[in-house]
């Protein structure tokens, strides 16, 4: 299927190669496992292998590369990304799972029945409509799972599929992989919970951190002989029973006043419940583990307790007094805060620079250096942040955490993603703040971390916590255990019957699997997207172009008058027409009025009159009644374009959009679907600068004003939405987009079925024509 030979890979920001001198070949039906330390280059070599690197990605690849002609088709390749965030490319859950069966011309009326079958065999029980933008980790990594499963590839590449699996799901993916493998795939896994998946390991390439291939061969034989190797070099852990429970380590009684202390506290998202009536105490000198089943509500509880969320209802206090009563500088000096995505942490372009908080050029502090060195990223002190392995990133956003001194340490899974080295000096390095007095409270998957190292454990299910104390004890109930997804129920079958029964899609046990989502999934991150009014039933590349039409009417409106009737003409029909609430609308206009009014102020104060015009002299400005009149005049129209576009944005559809360009009109698909990798953005906006802002807070760099904030994030989110639409676009390569399914829009088929009729060229005619009346009706 696939030969390399002496191939080298070096990215194009880095001076040193990332991979060396690379021997490796793959047979059709062999199952081959890539194991070494966090940031060896395993991730590199399976890019390389899956034809992504060079060209989607890029990079310098020396050596030669053989493919078999059957991974040269759109979608031959299956790959699940090791960033949840990173390889998406649609905006809901069936768009997603489809996008890989159109490039493989897969008929529509297929799709829906293959989307549902690959989500049941992923674990993930959410409607087809329900956006994902921010699902949980988890929930991410499993519908990434499916996606790689509905396309039945030859290959499959799964990159860390579990990091973010609490262990009953991770089970179901192992699950998954073996009924893969039964059925005659050929697979590439990289994964550090690796003991697990060795039987279902044909070969094993084991790398050395410096990314080279230390030794290949039968996956149990060469685990086997390399296993004091394997833990020298942190990849694996010395021989233990992950889930025997607590080991002789009495946990610290709790003493004194709690550091925190949640009481009562309830949250939803609109009129959904995330979680209710919540109380948890943290102490000083303790670990505290918060676990539960993937999309429980984890996250959220942290977000509140570090008061980066308000509650529905209940309280938050920090050192007896109420978190919402103390100024946001006191809470950012006694809290710190890792978030789940290691990139929502970074404020800086340059790896020292983070770690210092601050701009240091080439002088490093020696205690930025020497934490660096500590997380094993001394060498990358010069890179962009954004620029690292996931599991780099991952140790950055904990270091520049760590390295100021608080109170009280928020940890939203801390280690996922990290070789057994990596994550026992970040686990020691807690249990070192917990011996001078800290608390840590930690989000995590990995129950052996909590049975080694937690004083207190919080099991939160089914939207409330249901335990609260020592490991050991929680271990005494194995049956809360199951019902919270801490265990994995049974070892991976090493045959199971379904995959033996299987054929075309149905590929495994977990296509019968219970549902792993919790009622939250139905919160705003995941709620369908329903839009109401005309904008659904018009085709939406000829509603664009009737929007175009009616804002290049609007600018003839000269007399203010006019301006002021195609302002609110548009703002009439977007309230019934298109059905758009008036609070909605007002809401997304306020963010323009206050720049339209300095806009006008300045036509008022500045604009130059006609002789014998009376004019006010007030310092340096001279306002006058003919530049209000002006001002305004210019200010409603485009006012009138601003509305046009909310009330195109709210009331259309963007794939809707980008799929009718093509279906409607030819463009072809790798421009329309660009278009789409840009626009990916505008949904993530108000989350993006919400994060941005948070992080800055968290770090002690929050602009004071409003206005100060909106240059210092300007380009910040300039980057985040270039570095998005960038992994779109590898998103939608991995899924197929490449070749003629990228340039000609009749080869490829289109689960969306937009209809474009005379219908549609007349309610265009009509919309512009009602500008164009307004202008010229109106004195």
């Amino acid at each position: 299927m696939l030969s390399l030979s002496g191939v080298s890979v070096r990215y194009e920001q880095e001076a040193q190669p990332t991979l060396h001198d690379i021997d490796f070949s793959i047979h059709s039906g062999e199952s081959v496992l890539f194991l070494g330390p966090s940031g060896c280059g395993k991730s590199t070599l399976a890019m390389v292998c899956a034809n992504l690197l060079p060209g989607a990605i890029e990079g310098v690849v020396t050596g030669q590369v053989e493919r078999h002609p059957a991974l040269a088709v759109p979608g031959a390749v299956g790959y699940v990304f090791q960033d949840p965030d990173a390889q998406f490319c649609m905006l809901t859950v069936g768009d997603e799972v489809a996008f890989g069966l159109e490039n493989q011309r897969v008929a529509p009326s297929d799709m829906p029945q293959v989307t549902r079958r690959a989500l049941r065999q992923a674990g993930l029980d959410v409607q087809l409509p329900a956006n994902h933008a921010t699902f949980s980790g988890g929930m991410k990594q499993k519908l990434a799972v499916a996606c790689a499963l509905a396309m039945d590839a030859p290959l499959v590449v799964f990159d860390e599929p579990t990091a973010n699996l609490d262990p009953k799901s991770t089970r179901q993916v192992f699950d998954v992989i073996a009924a893969l493998r039964a059925s005659g795939r050929t697979l590439i896994v990289i994964e550090h919970k690796f003991e697990p998946l060795l039987a279902q390991m044909d070969r094993v390439v084991l790398f050395t951190r410096d990314g080279r291939i230390h030794r290949t061969g039968p996956a149990a034989q060469v685990v086997s002989e390399e296993w004091a190797w394997l833990v020298e070099e942190g990849i694996a852990k010395p021989n233990e029973t992950a889930l025997s429970g607590p080991g002789t380590r009495a946990p610290r009684e709790p003493s004194g006043q709690p550091v925190l202390s949640v009481r009562s506290a309830s949250l939803k998202y609109g009129q959904t419940p995330v979680w209710d009536d919540i109380s948890l105490d943290v102490y000083p000198g303790t670990i505290t583990a918060i676990v539960g089943p993937n999309g429980g509500g984890k996250s959220s509880l942290l977000q509140v307790m570090a008061g980066l969320q308000k509650p529905t209802h209940g309280q938050v206090a920090l050192h007896g007094q109420a978190i919402t009563a103390i100024k946001r500088s006191a809470r950012a000096q006694a809290i710190s805060y890792c978030f789940q995505n290691p990139e929502y942490q970074f404020i800086y372009e340059r790896v020292a620079d983070e770690v210092a908080n601050r701009m240091v050029e080439h002088d490093v502090p020696e205690d930025a250096r020497a934490l660096l060195q500590l997380l094993g990223l001394e060498g990358a002190a010069q890179q962009s942040p954004f620029a690292l392995s996931q599991g780099q990133k991952r140790r950055l956003s904990v270091a520049v955490m760590l390295k100021e001194d608080h109170d009280l340490y928020l940890l939203d899974e801390p280690t996922f993603g990290q070789d057994a080295q990596t994550e026992a000096v970040l686990m020691e390095k807690f249990a070192s703040l917990r011996e001078t007095g800290k608390a840590v409270v930690m989000t995590t998957h990995d129950m052996s971390l909590v049975a080694r190292y937690a004083d207190q454990v919080a099991v939160l299910v089914d939207g409330s916590i249901s335990f609260v104390g020592a490991p050991a004890l929680l271990w005494e109930n194995e049956r809360l255990m199951h019902r919270a997804h801490l265990l994995d129920d049974q070892a991976v079958d090493t045959e199971p019957e379904a995959a033996r029964k299987a054929t075309g899609h149905e590929l495994g046990p977990a296509s019968t699997a219970p549902s792993t989502v919790s009622h939250t999934s139905t919160a705003p991150s995941a709620q369908m997207l329903r839009r109401r009014g005309l904008g659904p039933h018009w085709n939406a590349p000829v509603f664009l172009m009737a929007i175009f039409a009616a804002a290049l009417a609007a600018i003839f409106a000269n007399h203010l008058p006019q301006a002021i009737a195609v302002f609110l003409w548009p703002v009439l029909l977007g309230m019934t027409v298109f059905r758009i609430s008036p609070f909605a609308l007002a809401k997304r206009l306020s963010a323009f009025i206050g720049f339209y009014v300095l806009y006008t102020w300045s036509y008022v104060a500045f604009t130059r009159v006609p002789p014998g015009v009376p004019v006010i002299h007030l310092l340096w400005m001279h306002p006058s009644l003919s530049g209000l009149m002006t001002g305004l005049v210019l200010a409603f129209r485009m006012l009138a374009a601003v509305v046009l576009g909310i009330v195109f944005l709210s009331a259309s559809d963007l794939t809707d959009l980008v799929v009718g360009w093509s279906t409607g009109f030819g463009v072809a698909p790798k421009f329309t679907y660009g278009m789409l990798a840009g626009l990916h953005f505008m949904p993530l906006f108000r989350t993006e600068w919400t994060k941005l802002r948070q992080a800055r807070q968290l770090r002690g760099k929050d602009a004071p004003f409003a206005l100060a904030r909106a240059v210092t994030y300007a380009l910040p989110l300039l980057g985040q939405a270039i570095r998005l639409s960038e992994r779109v676009a590898i998103a939608m390569e991995a899924r197929g987009l490449t070749g003629v399914a990228a340039t000609d829009a009749t080869a490829r088929t289109y689960a969306r079925a937009i209809s474009l009729s005379a219908r549609d060229w007349l309610l265009a005619a009509v919309f512009v024509a009602s500008f164009v009346a307004i202008v010229a009706i109106v004195p």
